[in-house]
């Protein structure tokens, strides 16, 4: 990946619109004050391509916006292999304050497109690689060849940690190292491995436990049940013709049956019809009762037409509006009585408050002045205090002139009695205002209850314009109370005389029903033999009654002799039906096969079809038992040597020698690396080796001594920081899944350490790196004579709106 462009706009620091032209720049360096936004540039450029940054939580956006901005842009065009992309990303504020990537795009550019001009850089120009966040990530991934991880330490190298790598103890080396190299992943194989094992091994298990569960079937076990299907199926027709047969006499008995019934029934509904005691009464009593009620409502008609006159007396008096008249001319009085006694308080309260402000006022001059002495008191000793030390003939520190005579200087006791003046002013003031306050809102409470009551009485007097005065409401109210006791005796007697017609017409209402039940009664009766065709009913009830009685008397002896003829065909019937079912039941029987000993043809047919299906099953279920063993002992003697497989390589992996060895054989490669590059630095000086666990340079000037890492200078060991750092990265990216080539890395701090013959032999490999590896290099550095040997400079500056960034040439 080869950096062209960065805009900027609201991103971090980067509170403006911010460009940063890497086109045809090989070698540059990131210049400015600390907390000018130098490493925000590299977030930025990490922020577009994969959406997070080193320095931020996995997941966390919200410090990329800048505070002050309500949506912010980062859009980066870059190269790899050749062919130019515009990865950009645009975050916004929710109204919550949670900052989230609402747009986020990946494009590949045509070709003759120019990066630095802004009118050919429009959006949805190119073809399109990804249109969301998490796309952009994923094709960013396979465009570089290198994952967000290995990004970050082939392009952005971890010099801090190369540093810390060189230092520490051969435990911490071999973590620090399995992180760098990602070799934890043969961690993940191996618990995957075990995982694995498990899981083939509890699978073995359950396979063994349904083994145990599944029977063994012999071959005459399976010859046995399939003859019992072939004896059961020969069966068939002989047991269906029999119940056909049964079948068909079940008809015929199921109709002798029903005239059995029927006869039966004629019989007993015959036997049972008589007239019921006291029909000849009923109507009687109906036409007594209805002219008991006839008198009672005209008695009721009489004395309503009373009552309504009585009422048509009071329809011209409310008594209610009377009452409520009254009580209004009671509430008026009571108001204008609280409204007289609330203006005397409140004239008063006026008074007091008057007296009130007068003292507050006077409290208010009398700190002005106390403030004033104090002033002049301290005035007086801030002079005192200038004067001390002072002797005749020394200059005066204030007129420049010579001291004739020194005054004496004592106000401490003048100070503490103005202070406490001061306090004692201070608060008496604080008081009388509190006091006003205290009486400004209970004034102002009193005027807003006259305010209420002026009101009330106003609401009052105008609902009471027009009525009567309370003497005229009063003679009203006793005229409308002694034409209401009239009407309450008229009232009771129209209530006892309803109360006698309700009576008389629920007298009448139970004689009416008696005779309807009576009617429904005798037609029920000749309903039970409507079939035999009874006599029809009259109008007269008891007449009807004997008519029907006579009837059924005369139908009785035909009735018995059509029972007896029933009977004796169905018996017939039923023993030529029990001889066809103990035919099927033996037939059956030899089976086991069990038969109700009643039944229709259908249920044997059922019980032998149920029979024959059982048969065919269990006959099926062996077959099957068979087969699912078979595969059962396939799957477990399959997961058994799966387990084995898995075990075999968790074991292997577990082994303290195989990532030793693997470590072993990264650290050589890595050492290698880290020699050519070191020597290159140093001009020949320095070669870099590991042994007993910890890392040595050997100084060719020095009689190709060896010395410790941990006895390096500053620069020594920032160089062969450097030099672990430049080497990792080439590992690494030979390592990435899709063979990343590296055009380009970008270093952060750490020149300062460097002396000046180190720092140029720094600055040459890193011109070499342009030259031969076709790399572009970027520094991020505070160095001034590192930062002049940079062809190119980005100066970044920061004031009250933000960061700024001016590109300059050497």
């Amino acid at each position: 990946m080869r950096p062209i462009r960065l805009d900027l706009n609201g991103f971090a620091s980067y509170t403006g619109t911010e460009t940063f032209d890497f086109t045809d720049v090989d070698f540059f360096a990131l210049t400015g004050p600390t907390g000018a936004g130098k490493s925000t540039v590299l977030d930025a450029i990490c922020f577009a391509l994969y959406g997070r940054t080193p320095r931020w939580r996995v997941n966390t956006t919200q410090n990329a916006l800048a505070p002050s901005a309500v949506e912010g842009r980062v859009r980066l065009v870059f190269a790899a292999a050749g062919t130019h992309y515009v990865a950009t990303r645009i975050l916004r504020r929710d109204r919550n304050g949670k900052v989230k990537t609402t747009t986020a795009a990946l494009e590949q550019l045509p070709d003759g497109v120019n990066p630095a001009d802004d009118e050919s850089l429009v959006e949805g120009l190119g073809r399109a690689l990804a249109g969301s966040p998490s796309e952009v990530s994923s094709a960013a991934e396979r465009v570089i060849g290198l994952p967000f991880e290995q990004f970050t330490k082939c392009v952005l190298l971890p010099q801090g940690e190369f540093a810390e790598f060189l230092h520490a103890s051969p435990a911490d080396r071999r973590k620090i190292l399995e992180n760098l190299l990602g070799h934890s992943v043969y961690r993940r194989v191996q618990q995957l491995a075990g995982a694995k094992r498990d899981a083939a091994t509890t699978a073995m298990k359950t396979l063994e436990a349904q083994l145990a569960r599944v029977p063994a079937v012999t071959d005459a076990e399976l010859a046995a049940a399939a003859e019992r299907v072939e004896r059961l199926e020969k069966l068939t027709e002989p047991v269906r013709d029999k119940a056909n047969a049964l079948d068909g006499l079940a008809a015929a008995v199921d109709a002798a049956r029903r005239r059995l019934a029927e006869a039966e029934s004629n019989l007993a509904s015959l036997t049972y019809i008589k007239r019921p005691e006291g029909v000849a009464d009923i109507a009687a009593q109906v036409a007594d009762a209805a002219a008991a009620a006839a008198d009672k409502a005209s008695e009721v008609e009489t004395t309503e037409a009373e009552d309504e006159r009585l009422r048509g007396e009071l329809d011209g008096l409310d008594l209610a509006l009377i009452e409520r008249q009254l009580k209004a001319w009671a509430e008026l009085a009571e108001t204008q009585s609280k409204l007289k006694t609330g203006l005397e308080l409140t004239e008063e309260l006026r008074d007091q408050f008057a007296e009130a402000k007068e003292l507050e006022e006077a409290a208010g001059e009398e700190v002005e002045i106390q403030h004033a002495s104090l002033h002049k008191v301290r005035m007086a000793e801030l002079a005192g205090t200038l004067r001390a030390g002072l002797s005749v003939g020394d200059e005066c520190p204030v007129c420049d002139r010579p001291v004739d005579t020194v005054p004496e200087h004592d106000l401490s006791e003048s100070m503490q009695q103005a202070e406490e003046a001061s306090r004692t002013a201070t608060i008496e003031h604080r008081d009388a205002q509190a006091a006003v306050v205290a009486l400004q809102t209970k004034l102002e409470n009193y005027e807003e209850r006259l305010t209420e009551l002026r009101l009330a009485e106003g609401r009052l007097k105008k609902r009471l314009e027009g009525v009567d005065d309370p003497p005229a409401l009063q003679a009203k109210r006793a005229s409308s109370e002694e034409a209401r006791q009239q009407l309450a005796g008229t009232g009771a007697a129209l209530k006892a005389a309803r109360r006698a017609l309700r009576e008389a017409e629920k007298r009448k209402q139970a004689a009416d029903e008696r005779q309807q039940r009576a009617w429904k009664e005798f037609q029920h009766a000749r309903d039970q033999v409507a079939a035999l065709a009874p006599p029809a009913a009259g109008d007269d009830l008891a007449a009807s009654w004997d008519a029907l009685v006579g009837w059924a008397a005369a139908s009785l002896e035909r009735a018995g002799a059509e029972r007896e003829a029933a009977r004796t065909e169905l018996t017939g019937l039923d023993g030529r039906a029990a001889t066809l079912r103990g035919e099927l039941r033996l037939s059956l029987g030899e089976f086991d096969i069990e038969v109700p000993r009643t039944g229709t043809g259908g249920d044997y047919v059922g019980r032998h079809a149920a029979a024959v299906e059982s048969a065919k099953a269990a006959s099926a279920r062996l077959r099957d038992a068979r087969a699912q063993r078979v595969d059962l002992e396939a799957e477990t003697r399959r997961f058994a040597h799966e387990a084995e497989v898995a075990k075999a390589l968790a074991s292997h992996l577990e082994a303290r020698r195989f990532m030793e060895w693997l470590l072993s054989e990264a650290l050589d490669e890595l050492v290698a690396g880290a020699t050519v590059m070191l020597n290159q630095i140093t001009s020949g000086q320095y070669d870099l080796i590991y042994r007993e666990q910890d890392f040595w340079v050997v100084d060719h000037h020095d009689a190709d001594m060896a010395r410790p890492a941990r006895s390096l200078s500053g620069g020594e060991t920032f160089a062969a920081s450097l030099s672990l750092a430049l080497a990792l990265s080439d590992q690494l990216a030979s390592l990435a899944r899709h063979g990343a080539c590296l055009e380009s890395i970008i270093l952060d701090e750490g020149f300062g350490t460097l002396d000046p013959e180190t720092l140029d032999a720094v600055a040459t490999t890193l011109e070499a790196l342009t030259l031969s590896a076709g790399r572009t290099v970027g520094l991020v550095t505070h160095v001034p004579e590192l930062a002049e040997r940079v062809p190119v400079r980005f100066r970044i500056t920061k004031d009250a709106k933000g960061s700024h960034v001016e590109k300059s040439w050497t």
